[in-house]
């Protein structure tokens, strides 16, 4: 049973990957719109919650994992803005999904800073992402979406980390 979690992640993987871009654009200012649109966004939010699910799982550092992802996330909507959209971008998100699906099965401690730096990598091209359809992006959206972003990778942060902790407590006893 404890690979249960694993198989459902997988199997979700495979129904959401085809919804990449899967966004309402008709509000793009304002804090709450900003709030709103990670969460609403299901590629982006499964992105969120898998990178926080495995952080929290694996990682020892997790302020500074979740700091860096969010640091990749700000970078690619401020390189959107300097050098515009990308052909190649919306390729690399959908196949983000799956990665970071196939990322649940890493077990060795050493290699969180190798999957947190791919991770980092790919959101760069979600933050990219919202720089180039959201062009009319004001500052309290940005500071709305950076902080639902950081929000939900907390979250699933600690639910990975709780995770980690029933499945020890489960073998030692």
């Amino acid at each position: 049973m404890k690979h249960g979690y694993q198989l459902l992640i997988s199997l979700t993987a495979l129904l959401v990957s085809p919804m990449a871009m899967a966004h309402d654009y008709s509000v793009t200012t304002g804090i709450i719109a900003g709030f709103l649109h990670p969460v609403t966004g299901v590629d982006h939010l499964v992105a969120l919650m898998l990178a926080g699910f495995f952080i929290g799982r694996l990682g020892s550092r997790q302020w500074i994992s979740v700091s860096a992802l969010l640091i990749a996330l700000g970078s690619g909507a401020a390189g959107a803005q300097l050098l515009g959209a990308q052909a190649w971008m919306e390729a690399a998100i959908v196949f983000s999904l799956p990665l970071f699906f196939a990322m649940q099965w890493i077990k060795l401690p050493g290699a969180v800073n190798l999957a947190v730096t791919t991770m980092s990598l790919f959101m760069i091209t979600h933050g990219w992402m919202h720089g180039v359809e959201l062009a009319d992006m004001n500052s309290s959206f940005i500071f709305g979406l950076m902080t639902a972003s950081a929000a939900v990778l907390c979250l699933f942060s600690r639910i990975g980390r709780t995770v980690k902790s029933g499945l020890a407590a489960a073998k030692h006893a």
